[in-house]
């Protein structure tokens, strides 16, 4: 009997030696193939991914000191990516790992002293980029005459962040910018662009009031202002209009439309002047 026991334990230990081998060539290929995949992740901007093919991996094999090394590595990986991107002023791509890496952040407990970065310091740095982004798209709007676009992406990022020092000085600035140039263009008798700029100050008046009051931009101002605009391309356009300039007319009230796009009167006189405009030309051909 105790051969018979000696022999089922020598077969016992032998059946779980070689499965013990041949489960190590599959779990090198399995390590292998997460390293690579994760990788190609990581160089396709796949940041979520490249982290997720690690924790599945993790869960199939807990303890695993190398998979986990090669994890720590990868989320470094990922984070100097982000710092580059910080500093290289692209703050899109930046924005976008350290959300992934924040909302990641749980995971990193098994090798947390061995992070060279915190979770504290994630969001002040996703905070920043979002900042410098919207301070980059803004003026990117402004510099193209969008006035409305250019204060909504404050607008949206003030509700984020209301006491950030930063983002209200560069808010203020914007404001003060777009102010003066819609003073340059009242001296040019501008009044499309300054009607543009009124009604984009307008727009934006009830969540941007605080700001407006210290910067001597009253409702009624901007309303005032408006509405100058808007008299004296009335009267240009109708000038034109008994002049016979028919096609200069429509586009002068036209540009109303883009600071008072309800106005029904001067919807109705380029209907007018168009169908005029229209049967003369028409004429013109016979």
């Amino acid at each position: 009997m105790k051969s018979s026991a000696r022999n089922i334990s020598f077969l016992t230990f032998i059946l779980i030696s070689m499965l013990l081998i041949s489960c190590a060539p599959q779990k090198k290929d399995a390590f292998d193939q997460v390293v690579m995949q994760s990788q190609q992740q990581i160089v396709g901007g796949n940041y979520q991914k490249a982290l997720d093919y690690y924790l599945v991996a993790i869960k199939k094999y807990p303890n695993d000191k190398n998979l986990e090394e090669n994890y720590l590595i990868t989320v470094k990986r990922v984070k100097q990516l982000a710092d580059t991107a910080q500093e290289v002023e692209n703050f899109v791509v930046a924005e976008k790992i350290y959300s992934v890496l924040l909302k990641n952040y749980s995971h990193f407990k098994m090798f947390d002293k061995s992070l060279s970065f915190s979770k504290r310091s994630l969001s002040d740095n996703l905070k920043n980029c979002k900042i410098n982004r919207s301070e980059k798209q803004s003026r990117h709007y402004l510099d193209a005459g969008e006035f409305e676009k250019s204060l909504r992406i404050y607008r949206v990022i003030y509700r984020e962040y209301p006491d950030d020092p930063v983002l209200l000085t560069n808010l203020i600035n914007c404001i003060l910018d777009i102010k003066f140039l819609a003073e340059i263009a009242l001296e040019k008798e501008d009044f499309l662009s300054a009607g543009k700029i009124y009604y984009a100050l307008l727009k934006n008046h009830k969540d941007l009031n605080k700001f407006y009051g210290s910067l001597s931009l009253p409702k009624e101002f901007l309303e005032e202002g408006l509405e100058n605009c808007r008299s004296q391309l009335t009267k240009k356009g109708l000038e034109e209009y008994r002049k016979g300039n028919l096609a200069e007319a429509i586009t002068i009230w036209k540009g109303i439309l883009k600071f008072d796009p309800d106005n029904q009167q001067i919807k109705k006189a380029i209907e007018t002047a168009t169908a005029q405009l229209k049967n003369l030309r028409k004429k013109e051909n016979q």
